[in-house]
């Protein structure tokens, strides 16, 4: 099979005048026993005839006139100069000997979609075949000038030549394996085109039923469309609707910003009034310590309130009962116990003399006092220490941290020291 392709290649390519000596040779002595070759060669050479004949605008060649030509005194004579060329030496009965003619095929009937299908690829095979030969017979001319000028200049470009020839030869080729792919093509189409025009009788049927079934979604889609026409201009309608709506949206939007902003800032009012009147509250309910604090001489209230380092107020705030010489109660309130929640912290109340190189002495911790009012509370009582200390201030520090020396930032500070203002 491989070697059929090899000589249908080779019936091509010799069809266009492609061919290098020593394949005209292969291909002669191939034909000269080879019927399906000898029929592909006068296919070859009468497409090609026919294509040649439009391009130059003659009449076409016959079938009789096509088939004479294979062993034609020109084609002779151009075979055997490609074969001097190519080094390839004949015996006087083997140059004499002509090329059989080659079997005409019988006609067949065709019924006209088979006609039109080969008639299309025989017309693919004309125009590939034919501009091959064009294309071919052109550079083979042009090639021809540069041959010309080198055996002027003594052979300069003789290499180059030689080149040029190689690569059309590759080209030429290359159409001609084509040409077999595109009849192989065709077979296979008219294979096919005749396998449907058996089932054509019993398909008849089914066509009406496509028909049919075609007429329903044609309807179906012009009621479809329809629908969608009116959805579009419902659509249109809502946008405009959207776009007005959005105007006096952007016309209002400021002086919606401007009443979120007081909103805001009297909803903080609010609550900072709110958490004031709990402490209050507190306060008032904290029990019998604070009335008998209330009672008790040199009595200070101080009222603590934290800032941050901008000097602005932070929501931590705290009041400290201090007996000078008895007791320290001290209520916070508000702190910051993220911490507290996420690992071991505490907040510290440190006691300390003013002055220098004094250090802070460690009273003890905050306990949560109310969870729900966010209110803590520190009680000492130690006559000794209190006396000793002139400020108390609070840090956040580690549960197994140094307990002689604050790491953490001061989130309140108070001076006891001031003037008694209880009773």
């Amino acid at each position: 099979m491989l070697k059929h392709e090899h000589f249908e290649e080779l019936c091509a390519a010799a069809s266009i005048g492609q061919a290098s000596g020593a394949e005209l040779a292969e291909l002669r002595e191939h034909i000269g026993w080879c019927s399906t070759c000898q029929e592909r060669y006068s296919e070859f050479l009468g497409l090609n005839a026919a294509q040649y004949a439009k391009t130059a605008r003659d009449e076409e060649l016959s079938r009789e006139e096509a088939v004479s030509s294979i062993d034609s005194t020109l084609f002779r004579e151009r075979f055997l100069k490609k074969a001097a060329a190519e080094g390839i030496v004949f015996s006087g009965n083997g140059v004499d000997r002509s090329l059989p003619e080659p079997e005409v095929r019988s006609r067949r009937i065709w019924n006209w979609p088979q006609l039109a299908t080969v008639a299309a690829g025989v017309a693919l095979l004309a125009v590939v075949a034919g501009g091959g030969y064009y294309a071919g017979t052109r550079r083979v001319s042009l090639a021809r000038v540069p041959t010309n000028i080198a055996v002027k200049q003594m052979g300069a470009a003789d290499e180059q030549h030689k080149s040029a020839i190689a690569s059309l030869e590759a080209e030429n080729k290359d159409l001609a394996t084509e040409i077999v792919s595109l009849r192989r093509s065709l077979v296979s189409e008219s294979s096919k085109l005749s396998e449907l025009e058996l089932n054509n009788s019993a398909s008849a049927k089914d066509r009406l039923v496509l028909v049919a079934r075609i007429r329903e979604r044609e309807d179906a889609i012009a009621n479809l469309q329809s629908r969608l026409d009116e959805a579009e201009g419902s659509l249109t309608n809502i946008r405009s609707a959207y776009e007005t709506a959005k105007l006096n949206l952007g016309s209002n939007q400021a002086s919606l910003i401007e009443d979120q902003v007081k909103i805001h800032e009297l909803t903080n009012q609010l609550a900072e009034k709110s958490s004031a009147l709990a402490r209050e509250r507190d306060m008032l309910s904290a029990g019998r310590d604070v009335r008998d604090l209330m009672s008790a001489r040199n009595l200070h209230i101080v009222d603590v309130f934290d800032t941050d380092p901008k000097g602005k107020t932070r929501p931590v705030f705290g009041r400290i009962f201090f007996t000078e010489g008895k007791s320290l109660l001290f209520y916070a309130y508000d702190m910051p116990d993220a911490k507290l929640k996420e690992a071991s912290y505490q907040f510290r109340i440190w006691g300390k003399k003013e002055g220098p190189n004094q250090r802070a002495r460690n009273l003890g911790i905050f306990f949560s006092d109310d969870k729900s009012q966010k209110r803590w509370v520190f009680e000492y009582g130690d006559p000794k220490v209190l006396s000793e200390i002139d400020s108390v201030f609070v840090t956040l520090e580690p549960s197994n941290g140094d307990p002689n020396r604050p790491k953490g930032d001061k989130l309140m500070y108070a001076y006891l020291r001031g003037q008694a203002n209880h009773p």
